[in-house]
């Protein structure tokens, strides 16, 4: 084990050279940015993604188009009751 940390430690200076830090730092950072990555990818595909809120919209603007059709036929319908009124009196 001894022999194998004194094999790597010039391979492990290299790459904090090219770097520019350590590879602690390094490892630290990496993965920051992996959890930061899934928190941003849960938020788009996750639960409240923006498809949810398309779906949304979708069904939002079908059940106006839906209250439209009702009123009408609600309107209708009431003209038809009170031309029936009518003809009782």
């Amino acid at each position: 084990m001894i022999n194998f940390r004194r094999d790597i430690e010039p391979t492990i200076r290299k790459i904090e050279q090219i770097l520019g830090l350590s590879i602690k730092v390094f490892i630290a950072t990496a993965i920051v940015v992996i959890l930061c990555g899934v928190y941003i990818s849960n938020l788009i595909y996750g639960d409240n993604s923006l498809r949810v809120a398309n779906n949304l919209e979708k069904e939002r603007k079908y059940l106006q188009e839906e209250i439209g059709i009702l009123k009408k036929e609600n309107a209708l319908l009431h003209k038809h009751y009170l031309e029936w009124e009518d003809v009782d009196k």
